[in-house]
């Protein structure tokens, strides 16, 4: 008996296309996640994968440092005698710059025997505000030295959100970050108000002391013009010395 030939019809041959894009798209998707919450950088053998260890990262929610350490391609996990030379700081804002606001972030392990991710060192705090921040790794592992300084960003990793715009129910009260922008503003006007009440004050006081010299220069001198007068009425009023008789002078003489 002849065999009869089985050929793929076109369906088939569409379904397996369609499973291998599928396959292949949801692949690169799941290789796109860790690149866009992270950002990766190298220094010589060393290798750091940055970001927040919670993502995405809201104001107010504790959250960590996250960096995620390999040497020639396999996870560091002995580094822990190391990290004192590493200085890792965490900056509000898009750039390092030791003039704004940041925060020194001592690193540590967060894996051990059967728990964590190998070589992730962490350092945990809880960022404030919403918005840009920048991370920065400076120092030295080894003989490596390290200069790095990573913002957020869609390249990078997220930046930190405002919890109100995603809370439900919607929060009507101000958030902790809000009522503290609030009283900085407060208390940098009443710091002003101050001030300058602080300085009228000291006006007020400077020609209250001015007019107190003055007059008391004024009381001095009315003092000496009224002795000066005093000694003039004196004078004035003094009987006048009697003149010599003329006649008592010759007279005496010529007795003599």
């Amino acid at each position: 008996m002849r065999r009869l030939a089985i050929h793929p019809t076109l369906s088939s041959r569409l379904l397996r296309v369609a499973f291998v894009l599928g396959t292949a798209m949801l692949l690169a998707a799941l290789a796109a996640v860790p690149a866009s919450a992270h950002a990766e950088k190298t220094a010589g053998r060393y290798s750091f994968v940055v970001g927040f260890g919670t993502e995405p990262a809201y104001a107010g929610q504790p959250n960590s440092l996250q960096v995620i350490i390999s040497r020639d391609g396999k996870p560091a996990t002995d580094l822990a005698g190391q990290l004192d030379g590493l200085m890792a700081h965490a900056y509000y804002g898009s750039k390092a710059d030791l003039k704004l606001e940041n925060a020194m972030m001592p690193l540590e392990p967060h894996f051990g025997d059967g728990w964590g991710t190998p070589g992730d060192y962490r350092s945990f705090f809880v960022p404030t505000q919403p918005g840009a921040y920048t991370f920065s790794l400076k120092g030295k592992l080894g003989s490596q030295k390290v200069n790095l300084a990573i913002p957020s960003g869609p390249e990078t990793f997220g930046d930190v959100n405002d919890p109100a715009k995603t809370a439900l129910p919607a929060v009507k009260d101000p958030t902790t970050g809000q009522l503290a922008q609030r009283l900085d503003r407060e208390a940098t006007r009443v710091n002003g108000t101050i001030a300058v009440a602080a300085a009228a004050q000291r006006d007020a006081e400077d020609a209250a002391g001015q007019a107190r010299m003055l007059a008391l220069g004024g009381l001095l001198i009315g003092g000496v013009g009224l002795v000066l007068g005093g000694l003039a009425l004196a004078r004035s009023r003094r009987p006048a010395a009697p003149a010599a008789r003329p006649d008592v002078a010759l007279t005496g003489a010529g007795k003599v």
